[in-house]
């Protein structure tokens, strides 16, 4: 039981993931299932999505610029489908599952700067339920069926839950969105900010969220997303206004999705991110 640290928000258990998870809208692409002939060296992406490379079995040489890691498995490697990354056999017979993730929700550019450095893990010890997904993986790699790709590309999407919640549960292997949500208090007002993006949101209503003093919540979100609470929500609400606007919903509508005063607001705010990234261009 959590003891209430506020008066006028008491502390309750909550989901860390699901608000996040449904702003992601992914979209995963196998790319290598089963033994892998001879050297995997995925496709480069533009940094928007994410590569995972599950090992099932056996043992890989993982090579990223001018380091290396042996691979054990069950283990996981997780980074951007920008990054140049090559696997290996070594030896004996590897079993291997890799895919590419594509994002199409508002959260998408929060989840992949998670991952601005590769993470590898392994998955001794796993939760229950990434334990029998690896062993439905497994046995789909192992013994061919009918509906094989369909099956694995849907276990590919449960993967990267059970992964997201492999991370989180050891905040010292996760960061950006993931460290945050390991951490109890801050993670709240994370939640709070996904579960409802467009309200009015203060720093002092997500400290209240978090149980936490203003300044003390200012300084512990800052250093958990690297952001101040005020930046993180604004660039969540600019991702939502443009994809609203890539629909077709017209600016009236993508301000009020979104959480802006008014379509003169959003239109301001969209001005300044051209302007950031023309600058970024210049450079």
């Amino acid at each position: 039981m959590f003891d209430c640290v506020c008066s006028s928000y008491k502390i309750m258990p909550i989901d860390r993931l699901s608000a996040l998870i449904s702003g992601l809208m992914p979209r995963l692409t196998l790319r290598c299932v089963g033994t892998p002939d001879g050297l995997v060296q995925m496709p480069t992406g533009d940094g928007s999505g994410l590569v995972i490379h599950l090992l099932v079995s056996g043992a890989m040489r993982f090579d990223l610029r001018s380091a290396g890691h042996t691979l054990a498995a069950p283990s996981v490697v997780v980074l951007r489908d920008d990054v140049d990354h090559r696997l290996g056999g070594i030896g004996g017979t590897a079993s291997l599952m890799s895919a590419e993730i594509a994002f199409d929700g508002p959260a998408g550019d929060v989840m992949v700067q998670a991952f601005a450095e590769p993470v590898v893990a392994g998955l001794d010890g796993a939760g229950a339920d990434l334990v029998h997904l690896l062993a439905l993986i497994r046995g789909e790699l192992a013994e061919p069926r009918c509906g094989r790709q369909a099956l694995l590309a849907r276990a590919g999407e449960i993967l990267l839950i059970t992964v997201l919640r492999h991370l989180i549960a050891r905040p010292g292997s996760a960061a950006g969105i993931l460290r945050a949500l390991a951490d109890e208090r801050i993670a709240r007002a994370v939640v709070a900010i996904h579960e409802q993006p467009a309200s009015a949101w203060s720093l002092e209503s997500l400290a209240d969220r978090a149980g936490m003093s203003r300044t003390a919540f200012a300084q512990r979100f800052r250093e958990e997303m690297g952001q101040t609470p005020g930046s993180y929500l604004a660039g969540l609400r600019l991702a939502i206004a443009e994809r609203s606007i890539v629909r077709g919903e017209g600016l009236k509508r993508a301000a009020r999705a979104a959480g802006y005063r008014s379509p003169a607001a959003l239109s301001r705010a969209l001005g300044r991110r051209r302007e950031g990234l023309a600058g970024l261009g210049r450079r």
